[in-house]
């Protein structure tokens, strides 16, 4: 019903439009409605409301994270055509692993969230999910013939969409840490999680998480030279339903690149966007832990890294630090 009601709203944006019109519409008692109203205010919406006249959307929504804002917005086929909205959950990760378990129509899902509790990263890591700031989102999708050894092309490219979006925000020197962060200059704004279920080497689905420092005016203490937000490096405060909705889009159109052309595409964006190559590293994973110089990713999207005395092939890390 809150849809019919911005419906009516959006049409006549800046005009009033009677309680009676929205009665008949909606089938609803004037009480019904107002409460209704009172609902789309306490979410942010600009309405008004005048006796004997009716109801008034002054000006449109600006960073309102619901569904029906993020539909608006949306320029894709396939992704965001269903989406599953929490004001508070553990992790979208999760509600997407439980959605999965129980329909099986859900290609193409996001599942989005305004806080969650027990948001994670890569390797179990936790990430900073506060409320109402920024952007916590899980995609579900179900390839064609994909193989599970383009698991990484899929983290690369939604990292490459999402360092995209950002330059759409006046975030232009954002850079790709290997193999999932996103970064400006060596503190961090987005960071991305692919898991995947796969059968005899083909993906079943994949469940594409991405975090985004958006709106946080400051970092927690123990976070201001690790981390930071599209608001601390522009002082704008963004709108997220159409940063959420240009990933989408960027991303789409990656993943129609990476079926056409191949991983080898996506690699060579990913190596244009980059920040790891030619650097010195640190690298710690569950049985090693050495330095050596980036040198290149292999034909699976792993990190090459020369120690010196050999070439060592990254394929999982705890750990990549810059020493350099």
């Amino acid at each position: 019903m809150n849809s019919i009601i911005l419906d009516e709203l959006y049409k006549n944006l800046g005009k009033y439009v009677t309680s009676d019109k929205m009665c008949k519409r909606l089938g609803i008692s004037r009480i019904a409605v107002w409460n209704r109203i009172k609902n789309l205010q306490k979410l942010g919406y600009k309405i008004e409301g005048k006796r004997s006249v009716g109801y008034i959307l002054k000006e449109e929504a600006k960073d309102i994270l619901i569904p029906y804002e993020i539909k608006r917005r949306l320029n894709t086929e396939m992704f965001g055509k269903r989406i599953e909205y929490f004001r508070l959950t553990s992790s979208t990760m999760d509600e997407a692993e439980y959605l999965i378990e129980r329909d099986e129509n859900v290609d193409g899902t996001i599942i989005v969230a305004e806080e969650q509790t027990s948001g994670r990263g890569r390797q179990k890591r936790k990430w900073l999910s506060p409320q109402g700031e920024n952007i916590y989102v899980s995609l579900i999708f179900k390839p064609n013939n994909m193989n599970v050894s383009d698991s990484i092309a899929l983290m690369f490219a939604i990292s490459i969409a999402i360092r995209e979006a950002l330059s759409d925000f006046g975030v232009e020197d954002a850079k790709i840490k290997w193999p999932n962060d996103v970064m400006v200059g060596d503190k961090k704004i987005a960071g991305v999680l692919v898991e995947t279920k796969s059968e005899s080497g083909v993906l079943n689905y994949a469940i594409i998480g991405f975090g985004i420092n958006v709106n946080m005016s400051q970092m927690p203490e123990e976070l201001k030279d690790k981390a930071t937000s599209i608001k601390i490096e522009t002082n704008t405060h963004i709108d997220r339903a159409t940063l959420l909705s240009n990933i989408l889009y960027y991303f789409e159109n990656l993943v129609k690149m990476l079926t056409k052309q191949g991983r080898r595409s996506i690699f060579d964006l990913w190596r244009k966007y980059n920040n790891t190559l030619g650097r010195r590293v640190e690298v710690i994973t569950d049985k090693d832990k050495f330095e050596g110089v980036a040198k290149d990713i292999d034909e699976n999207g792993f990190l090459l890294v020369d120690t010196g005395d050999d070439v060592k092939k990254v394929i999982t890390a705890n750990s990549v630090r810059f020493l350099q």
